[in-house]
């Protein structure tokens, strides 16, 4: 199990790539959450307001995320960081291996 972490421009974006993963069975479920960044940008110090994603899905998924991310996405280097997991409960496991396609 991997969790892909995703931060979009707007709620909206957000659900709108968190139902393409769904759609095409790259995810088990999809967490969204607002954020604010604090980042720099050619130099500037600069401050927004996102909405992350937090995707749940396998490790034979990664690529099929990042294809989607890449192609439907609204910044020209979106960030797409994978978290492996040591330990999840048994049951959610089996749960989440059963959404995804």
């Amino acid at each position: 199990m991997v969790f892909i972490y995703i931060t979009c421009a707007s709620e909206e974006e957000a659900k709108k790539l968190g139902q393409a993963l769904l759609d095409k069975g790259a995810a088990g479920c999809v967490n969204i959450f607002p954020i604010q960044s604090m980042y720099r940008n050619g130099g500037a110090k600069r401050e927004a307001s996102e909405y992350a994603l937090i995707v749940k899905t396998i490790d034979s998924k990664v690529q099929d995320t990042e294809d989607v991310i890449r192609a439907e996405h609204s910044y020209q280097t979106p960030c797409v960081a994978t978290f492996s997991l040591h330990r999840m409960n048994r049951e959610y496991k089996e749960w989440l291996s059963s959404q995804i396609v």
